[in-house]
């Protein structure tokens, strides 16, 4: 999983379906920046990032609801409106909240503007649980789009905010996670929603495709930690792939009189078949070792799909290169291999 580490304070979150009485999909979205605290540094750059992803989605067609500096009732009210309006247009949508968040009780907690945590515990009554986005989009296990949490972690609270296990929160098969941690933004769009305005811009916008162009952007930038999940059943978040080419029949070959048939030769001694060299198996991804994971980010470096570290890790990279395996056999483009594709890949020269 690839670290990074950013100046911003974020949650990002995008969703599809298609609406039962048009034939258009619908989308909305809910974009919520707190900036002005009152009773914290203020985040200007909240405000700017909130304002430039609203901007994105709207030229996407989303119906965008802001809601800037809310109360800790409006950021709630908020998402419960926004999953209404999902459930009830079986459409695309999208949430970006920009603000302060800490850690309590092995849970994630955002900080509204009106927060005053002045013990551990205020953030139960004070804050909004970052869960409560991901069950937001979750109402539907067939939903598909990307949540992105970008945040800051709160002054004088716990220094790291636990982004794997953020990410790990469950979600439908077709939501995909990223969450950045950073530093207090200045007066800007904060890096992370500079790389998600950069990824939006469509016309067709594919979920993994988001979470890729956006680790690639903030590949090696400073002060960020960013951890990211796949959708497992990935999708588009706006536009829709291009028609297939129709390609004319070909024209069959001219008949030729056959020719006259050549004096009987003698027949050949017979040669021995060649006996077929026997495919190495890989198991799948459960059962893989450290060396069979590293056959396969091999064999992907081999055939052009990967070029990052060989380590057994299956990160990000090898998720996109595993991807892009699937997609030239024809599998469904999940980031896992099955026992089957494993052999196959590892084998091809």
């Amino acid at each position: 999983m690839p670290r990074l580490r950013i100046a911003t304070a974020a949650v990002c979150a995008s969703l599809l379906a298609v609406p039962l009485a048009h034939a258009q999909t619908a989308r909305t979205a809910l974009v919520a920046g707190s900036a002005t605290y009152s009773a914290l540094p203020g985040i200007p750059g909240c405000a700017r990032s909130a304002n430039v992803v609203a901007a994105a989605l709207r030229a996407l067609n989303f119906d965008v609801t802001d809601r800037p500096d809310a109360s800790t009732g409006g950021v709630s009210g908020g998402i419960a409106e926004f999953a209404d309006h999902l459930a009830a247009g079986k459409g695309t949508g999208f949430v970006y909240v920009c603000g302060y968040a800490t850690d309590f009780n092995d849970r994630t907690f955002l900080l509204p503007v009106t927060a005053k945590i002045e013990r551990p515990s205020d953030v139960m009554t004070q804050g909004v649980l970052a869960k409560a986005v991901l069950s937001g989009i979750g109402r539907d296990p067939a939903t598909m789009g990307v949540v992105i949490f970008d945040l800051i972690a709160k002054p004088d609270g716990p220094p790291k905010i636990a982004l794997d296990a953020l990410v790990a929160l469950p979600v439908p098969d077709g939501v995909g996670i990223i969450a950045a941690t950073e530093t207090a933004p200045a007066d800007a769009p904060t890096p992370l929603a500079a790389a998600v305005v950069s990824a939006l811009a469509g016309p067709a916008v594919r979920t993994e495709g988001l979470l890729t162009a956006v680790q690639t952007q903030l590949t090696g930038a400073k002060a960020t930690t960013l951890v990211a999940h796949m959708p497992v059943a990935p999708g588009y978040l706006a536009g829709a792939p291009p028609p297939p080419v129709a390609r004319p029949a070909a024209a069959p070959p001219p008949a030729a009189t056959p020719p006259a048939a050549p004096p009987a030769a003698p027949a050949p001694a017979a040669t021995p078949p060649v006996a077929a060299t026997p495919l190495e198996p890989v198991p799948d991804e459960a059962q893989m070792t450290d060396a069979d994971r590293k056959k396969v980010q091999s064999a992907l470096v081999r055939l052009g799909y990967y070029d990052n570290p060989i380590d057994a890790v299956f990160g990000p990279e090898t998720r996109a290169a595993i991807r892009r395996y699937q997609h030239e056999i024809g599998g469904e483009m999940t980031g896992r291999l099955t026992a089957q594709q494993a052999t196959k890949l590892v084998n091809t020269r």
